[in-house]
């Protein structure tokens, strides 16, 4: 599971916003259901947490970017492969206990003091 971790991270696939199971398994050269077995396997989440957690990574990343301080959170979260802010509100709170908004303003105090 290690490559494709690598694979989705480096070539940014978690951005396309209908990134499926079936296009990672394509990328690595097998089949959907040997993916789903190895991912049960190995302990990983379902699907849509593990790819989640890729643009959840890549949000957190981008907010610490000085280029992104006036961009608008729905602008932001689709940047980052969420198809609504709604969307990357519910996995922030599921993940970290913190919604966008709030990571957002704990950021921006930082930055300032």
């Amino acid at each position: 599971m290690i490559k494709s971790d690598y694979l989705i991270y480096k070539k940014k696939l978690f951005l396309k916003l209908d990134f499926s199971k079936q296009d990672l398994a394509s990328e690595l050269g097998t089949n959907r259901t040997y993916l789903g077995e190895a991912m049960s396997v190995c302990g990983r989440c379902k699907w849509d947490e593990y790819i989640n957690s890729f643009r959840l990574r890549y949000f957190m990343e981008e907010m610490c970017m000085k280029d992104t301080r006036g961009v608008r959170l729905a602008d932001l979260a689709e940047r980052c492969g969420f198809g609504s802010t709604a969307t990357l509100n519910r996995c922030m709170k599921k993940k970290y206990g913190i919604t966008a908004t709030a990571y957002r303003k704990s950021i921006t105090k930082s930055f300032r003091g």
